[in-house]
């Protein structure tokens, strides 16, 4: 056994910079470090996702919900990386871009944040804190109805995603959409003042579609006004609510839930497609909960 005059020797010869100095380099792509990857675990098919909530969200339940709303062609498999941050690995890019393109989605009333994953990204590194909305743009006039307004009114709200395809197919309609990059942590746009040159000052007014629990008194999406923070730093008789629920859009849409038939278990390939092609359905969990909102 080591004495302690030895150890003590050892420790004091310990420098930093043999790390500083040490490392090894790899080279990436054909028969470097990702030789043998299987693609079918490709870093960009696994995006992260977190709820926009401080309690414990049911995991089995809201696997079951999700994989109801996004029925994946090719399945999916939902891992908890910690609580509240989540792994989704998907099999095919149609599979990940329908989910991608059709948030906002919510469980329990609570929105998932999701952002895809790049190669260099670990999922406790993803910054989570931007949520896609279609905005409706209302009360344009005449002229304005461009994609160049509608780019800058995209990115007043928030960062300019796309338009909407079917904004320019009639003479006139009653509201635009754009689909917008919402940061959470900042409160939503109600309106927009705007002008031509020389001419006077109008407002265009903004409805959100889909849009999450979002508080009336601050506009921050994620909680309510019984929530907001401003209740112990202002009066009570002094509170304003500046937003409201008239910047929500009508709901759309409502879905019966049945999602084990989409859901993977173990995260592998595997025999999968061949057990759930032309599946009946069984061991399916039947849920009423709003799937949107």
């Amino acid at each position: 056994m080591a004495s302690t005059s030895n150890i003590t020797q050892a420790m004091n010869n310990i420098t930093l910079d043999d790390e500083e100095e040490g490392g090894i380099a790899f080279d990436i792509g054909e028969g470097g470090v990702n030789a043998g990857v299987d693609n079918n675990k490709d870093t960009k098919l696994c995006p992260v996702g977190r709820f926009l909530v401080d309690g414990v969200i049911d995991f089995v339940a809201m696997k079951q919900t999700l994989a109801a709303l996004w029925r994946p062609g090719r399945g999916v498999y939902i891992r908890e990386v910690e609580p509240n941050l989540y792994l989704f690995q998907f099999y095919h890019e149609v599979d990940i871009k329908r989910v991608l393109e059709g948030s906002p989605w919510s469980f329990n009333k609570k929105a998932l944040i999701i952002s895809r994953m790049q190669d260099a990204d670990v999922p406790r590194g993803v910054s989570l804190n931007n949520i896609d909305l279609w905005v409706q743009v209302h009360d344009l006039r005449v002229g304005f109805m461009t994609e160049r307004v509608l780019k800058e009114v995209g990115n007043y709200i928030g960062v300019f995603v796309e338009s909407c395809s079917k904004n320019f197919h009639s003479i006139w309609k009653e509201y635009l959409r754009v689909r917008v990059s919402i940061d959470v942590t900042r409160p939503l746009k109600r309106r927009m003042k705007i002008r031509s040159s020389g001419a006077e000052w109008f407002w265009i007014n903004f409805k959100y579609e889909n849009v999450p629990t979002f508080c009336f008194i601050c506009g921050i999406i994620g909680h309510s006004e019984k929530f907001c923070s401003r209740l112990f730093e202002v009066p009570e008789a002094e509170i304003t609510k500046p937003y409201g629920v008239w910047m929500r859009a009508p709901l759309m849409r409502q879905t019966q839930l049945i999602g084990s038939k989409w859901l993977r278990e173990d995260g592998v390939d595997g025999d999968w497609k061949a057990a759930n092609d032309g599946g009946s359905g069984r061991n399916t969990v039947r849920n009423n909960l709003d799937p949107r909102n």
